[in-house]
């Protein structure tokens, strides 16, 4: 036994791969370009890559439905002339009928089988299990070749041997590995690729090696010689009936190869999946592969600005009197009236002439107040006029806007707090919840009733900010717990909802200083109680000494409380 047969030694054969079984010639008739044949014999020892064994009536399943099942040219599944129109048991096997494809490969194909020259049928099978030369049922008919000769080249596709507890020599020495099956056809392909490089094409034809006993026992009617137990994991002598001739450089397909690969790109079919398996040495960003991890030659595809979320929108400054600009250096005065006494009152003495009563009543003076907010930074110039960093720069500033109006907003929020819980000390306008019908969410009540209170207190509530308990009892409040004259809809994910003309929004907890945040607390207001103005300004300046660019950005906030009463919170510490 030569060195390179050892080397295709000691195999696992996987049930999942194919067998190619040698049958009978085919009978053709040139009306309908069709062909009839024995394609699997029963009780004959059929020929094929493993060796000699027989198949028995029931042993292999035909398909029911032969969309897919093709007739290709000596084994090459990408050579198709044909297609099975009928495939069928009879006594002496499995029969099987062609339909050629009435193309010029087809054509050619069906007058190489009249003429002789390739009139031999050959089955491919899958899932084929052998014990004691038997084939076991199970085996899956999947195509059919038309050859030259009838004896598969190569031995690429196997059949699986059955195993047992107990496995004897001649089983356990055709048993291959699915490693040791991709290391062989990796080892093919190297040398092939070898081959083709380091040949020159006008080398002389090598001449054929000798006549190995194993390709003759394959002609013979002769039992296959099996290895014995001193031989465990030799091949026999009847899958060496393939072994290939040494080939010239100006032989080797590449394109098969390539072909191959692409079949692996395209296709989730276990056998791309072995070929995969056999170029796993071709690595791609990996420590001794063609591209070394983090080797930069494959860039990663950049997609620019991931999306981030919705840009930040404000939700509690625009509840209230709220606008752009308008922001005087001086600030904004205003008075406002308070009666002491009624101005006017009932006249006690009901004579004539009589004298009135006379009311009092004082003013207040009422000033806005200002904030200030702001962001700045020096960046380069080269940002600003050098292509490639404007999307970055723009994003950034973006981000700066956002920041800036969330910030904002919820200073707003932290002054409709105040001004809806005190006056001059801490919680002293929190007005406790009142008694509601047990049928209804305390969360429901307290919007009820702060609703209310504004209207006592000679206004119209226009909107209300809840914390999250409050808002969970509101959003899971069944519809027939809903007091009829309330109308109440809830905006699913947008954390708000509406009580008629009243719009209702939630606020993180931590806006509710000194309130219970296992408890349901509720503010209600109406639009006019407070007057918010915003004014943003961008700064830049040239920092011309180290090539950069100053940006500040600027918002100013004024905040005029023209109306406390009109904001009261409902709530419990």
């Amino acid at each position: 036994m030569t060195d390179s047969t050892e080397n295709t030694s000691d195999r696992l054969i996987e049930e999942s791969q194919p067998v190619v079984i040698d049958a009978g010639t085919l009978e053709f008739s040139a009306e309908d370009l069709t062909a009839t044949g024995l394609l699997i014999p029963f009780g004959v020892k059929s020929r094929s890559n493993l060796g000699e064994f027989t198949f028995a009536s029931g042993d292999v399943v035909l398909p029911s439905d032969l969309t897919g099942m093709s007739l290709n040219v000596e084994h090459k599944r990408e050579d198709v002339v044909g297609a099975f129109s009928k495939v069928w048991e009879q006594p002496e096997g499995v029969m099987a009928t062609f339909k050629y494809a009435d193309t010029d490969a087809g054509r050619k194909a069906f007058e190489e089988g009249k003429s002789g020259k390739r009139k031999n049928l050959s089955a491919e099978v899958a899932k084929v299990r052998i014990r004691d030369g038997k084939a076991l049922p199970g085996a899956a008919l999947f195509a059919a070749a038309q050859v030259e000769k009838p004896a598969f080249e190569g031995a690429t596709l196997l059949a699986a041997e059955d195993t047992p507890d107990t496995v004897s020599a001649t089983e356990t020495s055709i048993t291959w590995s699915t490693r040791e099956v991709s290391e062989a056809i990796k080892t093919a392909v190297q040398e092939a690729l070898a081959a083709f490089q380091n040949s020159p094409a006008e080398e002389a034809e090598v001449t054929e090696p000798p006549a190995n006993p194993a390709e003759e026992s394959i002609n013979t009617d002769e039992e296959p010689v099996m290895a014995t137990e001193n031989e465990a994991g030799a091949v026999p002598a009847t899958l060496l009936a393939g072994a290939a001739p040494v080939k010239k450089a100006q032989d080797v397909d590449l394109g098969t190869v390539f072909a191959a690969m692409s079949a692996v790109k395209n296709s989730g079919s276990q056998e791309a999946e072995t070929l995969l398996a056999a170029l796993a040495d071709i690595k791609v960003e990996a420590s001794g592969g063609l591209t070394t991890a983090g080797s930069g030659v494959i860039p990663a595809t950049f997609t620019g600005k991931l999306w981030q979320g919705k840009r930040y929108q404000q939700k509690y400054i625009s509840l209230l009197n709220h606008q752009f600009g308008g922001i005087n250096i001086a600030g904004r005065k205003g008075f406002k009236i308070a009666q002491g006494t009624a101005l006017v009152s009932e006249v006690a003495n009901a004579g004539q002439k009589v004298e009135l009563p006379t009311g009092t009543a004082t003013t207040s003076l009422v000033s806005s107040t200002l904030r200030k907010f702001g962001f700045a930074a020096d960046y380069a110039l080269e940002f600003q006029y050098l292509d490639g960093g404007e999307a970055v720069l723009q994003a950034f500033f973006e981000g700066v806007v956002d920041s800036g109006a969330k910030v904002i907003d919820e200073a707003a929020l932290s002054t409709i707090f105040t001004v809806a819980s005190k006056t001059t000390t801490a919680l002293d306008r929190l007005v406790a919840p009142g008694t509601y019908p047990t049928q209804y969410t305390a969360a429901m009540g307290q919007l009820i009733q702060g609703i209310d209170l504004v209207s006592d207190n000679g206004d119209d509530a226009t909107f209300a900010i809840v914390n999250p308990f409050a808002w969970n009892q509101l959003l899971y409040t069944p519809k027939d717990l809903v007091p009829e004259f309330v109308e109440f809809g809830v905006g699913i994910g947008t954390g708000e909802a509406t009580a008629g003309k009243v719009r209702v929004v939630k606020a993180p907890a931590s806006f509710f200083t000194g309130l219970g945040a296992g408890k349901p607390q509720v503010i209600v207001g109406a639009k006019n109680a407070i007057e918010f103005r915003e004014q943003h300004v961008e700064i830049d300046a040239l920092e011309v000494a180290k090539f950069g660019v100053d940006r500040a950005m600027v918002a100013f906030l004024e905040t005029f409380i023209v109306r406390p009463e009109s904001v009261s919170i409902i709530g419990a510490v």
